[in-house]
């Protein structure tokens, strides 16, 4: 369970750093949110819940 948590974390990071880039860029240069900003929450939620797989599993 361990590296099941490590790879929601990582997971969780990349679709949250994913989601601000390119719904920035959406926001930007089109003027309304698209579907990567809903990412946003959802990569935090998965951070989240990769923290805490990984602290209440043993290595």
């Amino acid at each position: 369970m361990h590296k099941v948590g490590i790879v929601t974390v990582w997971a969780g990071i990349l679709m949250s750093v994913l989601g601000l880039i390119f719904g920035a860029i959406d926001l930007v240069e089109y003027g309304e949110p698209s579907i990567w900003m809903a990412m946003i929450p959802a990569g935090f939620a998965l951070l989240l819940l990769g923290t805490v797989v990984t602290q209440f599993s043993g290595k």
